[in-house]
């Protein structure tokens, strides 16, 4: 599994205050494309926290459950991990490790809303799903940051996750 290191304010791991583990799916139809979420104004890949008592592979399984309502199969382990040292997270003032998984997975089952488990932030902020041609994804996701309409710290991030897929594995098709 790669690694990359995001510390733009060249922390110490002394200083760091939280660790937060998450993990995301891309999602990946057999026509190309992979379904992006949006929600609180930006768009994301699939995932979420891992609870404390559960394994990395339970956690995506659920995440992609609750947000996507598509039983996926894990066939293989994450093939990238991207750690930033956040020296605000999300405005709390904390300097937090935060600690990415990116797994990827290939159905063609359509999103299922009866099945889904949104929180509270995820229905209030109007969550949502939709596909991208995956060969558009990084050009979509520039334009988006470029045009406010998403946060460049994510656009940053999901750019570097579509750029070390398309080295590891040429693509989607």
């Amino acid at each position: 599994m790669k690694e990359i290191i995001i510390n733009d304010f060249n922390l110490r791991d002394d200083e760091i205050e939280e660790r937060v583990i998450r993990v995301k799916g891309l999602i990946l139809h057999s026509n190309g494309k992979i379904l992006l979420a949006h929600n609180n104004n930006t768009y994301q890949f699939p995932g979420g926290h891992k609870e404390d008592d559960e394994s990395m592979n339970d956690c995506i399984l659920r995440e992609v459950k609750e947000e996507t309502g598509i039983d996926v199969e894990l066939t293989e382990e994450p093939f990238l991990c991207i750690r930033t040292y956040d020296n605000n997270y999300f405005g709390t003032g904390k300097k937090v490790l935060n600690s990415i998984y990116y797994y990827r997975f290939f159905t063609d089952e359509a999103p299922n809303f009866h099945e889904t488990h949104y929180d509270e932030l995820e229905l209030a902020t109007d969550f949502n799903l939709f596909y991208v041609n995956f060969s558009d994804l990084k050009e979509f996701l520039q334009k988006e940051e470029q045009n406010g309409n998403m946060d460049s710290n994510i656009a940053r991030e999901m750019i570097h996750v579509v750029d070390e897929y398309v080295n590891l594995f040429g693509g989607v098709e």
